[in-house]
């Protein structure tokens, strides 16, 4: 990644834009031609650096209910319960910890029973019971943007 590539990202994290040609736009921000910006977002992409581009709506809004879960999970389980959890469409995250509680993923439903639903399911099917529910109170921050 070049010092040139850093400055494009640092332009691009705080939002993108809502127009006709946002690669125009954002290519104007940064000083390059939209070709290049293109070109540099297909990269990204195929380099691995951009996981994907979407939305983030604030589920909150939309009725959608959200929780983070630690289990702990035995080393021998671990492979096994990770793919169990990441059947689930639902799941948006899922990381692998140094710690008691070693497998921490966040879970997204469209009601609490969905959710508990999907929680029991995972439970049932990884073998592993010792789980955490860590709701949601109060969203503090929701957006990072990255000192390159």
């Amino acid at each position: 990644m070049t010092s040139k590539d850093k400055a494009v990202i640092k332009k691009l994290q705080p939002e993108f834009p809502l127009a006709s040609r946002p690669f125009a736009v954002l290519a104007d921000q940064a000083g390059i031609s939209e070709k290049e910006m293109i070109t540099f977002f297909k990269r990204c992409k195929k380099d691995k650096v951009l996981r994907y581009m979407a939305p983030m709506f604030d589920m909150r809004k939309l009725g959608i209910v959200s929780s983070l879960i630690a289990m702990r999970v035995p080393e021998k389980k671990i492979t096994k319960t990770v793919k169990v959890i990441n059947a689930y469409p639902n799941i948006s995250h899922n990381y692998l910890r140094a710690d008691d509680y070693n497998v921490w993923f966040t879970v997204s439903a469209a009601s609490e029973r969905r959710m508990n639903t999907i929680l029991k399911e995972i439970r049932n099917k990884s073998g592993v019971e010792d789980m955490l529910n860590l709701k949601t109170r109060k969203v503090f921050k929701s957006r990072a943007v990255f000192d390159l």
